[in-house]
């Protein structure tokens, strides 16, 4: 399993620099300033510049900004639908899960390989 500080991914710091660019660009594009997209999401204007920066900010504050933007369901794009995997067969059974439970198959203790290949 990877975790977060794997070195084939970015730097969160990096990732949140390149979000609050998003998101400010998209302002922009808007035809908005902070002070009015802050008062639409009833915010302050330093939270906005906060996330803008790449700085920080909290879920509550990001929800509230992509509502003023219009943009408020794309929120639930972010993690996709756990009961619609096609990895997972137990995913279309209609039930949502309500526990992780590790499988017990046992692994080989060899690694396979086909009988005609040579040594």
């Amino acid at each position: 399993m990877m975790h977060y500080n794997s070195s084939d991914l970015r730097p969160l710091s990096v990732l949140l620099s390149d979000f609050g660019q998003q998101l400010e660009a998209y302002r922009i594009s808007r035809n908005l300033k902070q002070a009015e997209l802050a008062e639409l999401a009833g915010i302050s204007r330093s939270t906005l510049s906060r996330l803008e920066s790449g700085n920080g900010g909290t879920i509550d504050s990001l929800a509230r900004i992509m509502r003023a933007l219009d943009i408020e369901d794309r929120l639930l794009d972010i993690v996709p639908d756990a009961r619609l995997s096609p990895l997972d067969p137990r995913s279309d059974t209609g039930r949502a899960r309500q526990r992780v439970r590790k499988s017990s198959t046992n692994e080989p203790s060899e690694d396979w390989s086909w009988d005609d290949e040579a040594p």
